[in-house]
């Protein structure tokens, strides 16, 4: 489903914040490109997203929460956490802990400062005293 037609997209913008928008369709990575070129003035993103930092975009707060949140969750199989059992306390203690900007930072280094995400997730481990 697009943005245009979602109730958590630009339904719910004309409904809950009375904005009238003329949206244009196009692929998540040229959206950034047409915010810089000045072909739109308004982008939907993920608020963790390194671009963000990239082109020096403002964050619009939503303060009638009409975007839910979407919350990263670690995803592993039955398998693995047989095999691995000290997976499910080690992965437990990072939940809620990282912060919107830091997981933003840590994007950005790895997109766009091309370093390695094992490098960038090893020192925010340490940073927090969950590594060993």
């Amino acid at each position: 489903m697009e943005f245009n037609d979602r109730e958590d997209g630009n339904i719910g913008l004309t409904n809950l914040y009375g904005l009238n928008l003329n949206v244009k369709t196009m692929e998540p990575a040229l959206r950034y490109e047409a915010i810089k070129n000045g072909d739109v003035q308004l982008v939907d993103a993920y608020s963790t997203d390194s671009k963000i930092v990239s082109y020096k975009l403002k964050i619009l707060e939503d303060d009638k929460e009409l975007f839910p949140p979407y919350q990263a969750a670690p995803l592993l199989t039955k398998e693995t956490l047989e095999n691995y059992p000290e997976l499910e306390q080690v992965l437990g203690a990072l939940a809620g802990k990282i912060s919107t900007e830091e997981m933003t930072l840590m994007n950005y280094a790895v997109d766009v400062e091309g370093r390695s995400a094992e490098q960038v997730a090893r020192e925010y481990l340490e940073k927090e005293n969950l590594l060993k």
